[in-house]
C-alpha cells in the first residue's frame, strides 16, 4: 500500500509539474495573440497611413517569408528552452560555451516565456499577411475623429 500511495503522490507531483509547463508555454501565447490582435486593429492602420508610399514594404512578400522564419526560430527557442528540456538545453550550451554569458536554468525558461510571448504576436501578423483578403489586413477601428467631435 505504501508503494501505491508514494507513486500516487509522486504522480500528482508530476501532473503538476506538466501542467506548470504548459502555462509557460500557452499563457505567454495567448497573451501574445491578444496583443497582437489589439496592434492589428489599432495601431497598425495609423503606422500604415504614417508610413504613405512605404507601407507597401510591409505587405511585402520579403516581409512575410522573414515573419515566417522568424516564427520557426521562435518555435525552436520555445521548444528547446521550456521547462521539460531546459536542463538538457543548459548541458549542451555549457559544453560548447558559445554564448557570451553563463547560462542558467532561469535563464532559459524566461527565454522560452519570451519567445512563446513572441510566436503569439508573430502568429497574428502573419495570419494578416497570408490572408488574402485585403480587407482583413487593416482591421479598421472606429475613426478618432468621430469620437473628439462629441
Amino acid at each position: 500500500m505504501r508503494g501505491g500511495a508514494s507513486s500516487a503522490a509522486m504522480s500528482s507531483s508530476e501532473q503538476t509539474q506538466t501542467v506548470m509547463a504548459l502555462a509557460e508555454i500557452f499563457v505567454p501565447l495567448a497573451v501574445g495573440i491578444l496583443q497582437g490582435i489589439l496592434v492589428m486593429k489599432f495601431v497598425r492602420p495609423l503606422l500604415m497611413e504614417r508610413l504613405g508610399g512605404l507601407a507597401g514594404l510591409v505587405r511585402s512578400r520579403a516581409n512575410t517569408f522573414l515573419g515566417i522564419v522568424q516564427m520557426f526560430l521562435l518555435l525552436g527557442v520555445v521548444a528547446a528552452c521550456n521547462a521539460a528540456y531546459a536542463p538538457q538545453t543548459l548541458a549542451w550550451l555549457q559544453e560548447r560555451d558559445i554564448l557570451p554569458f553563463e547560462p542558467t536554468l532561469l535563464v532559459l525558461r524566461i527565454s522560452a516565456i519570451i519567445a512563446s510571448y513572441l510566436s503569439g504576436t508573430n502568429l497574428v501578423h502573419l495570419a494578416s499577411a497570408l490572408s488574402d483578403d485585403t480587407e482583413s489586413n487593416t482591421l479598421e477601428p472606429l475613426p478618432l475623429n468621430n469620437r473628439r467631435q462629441r
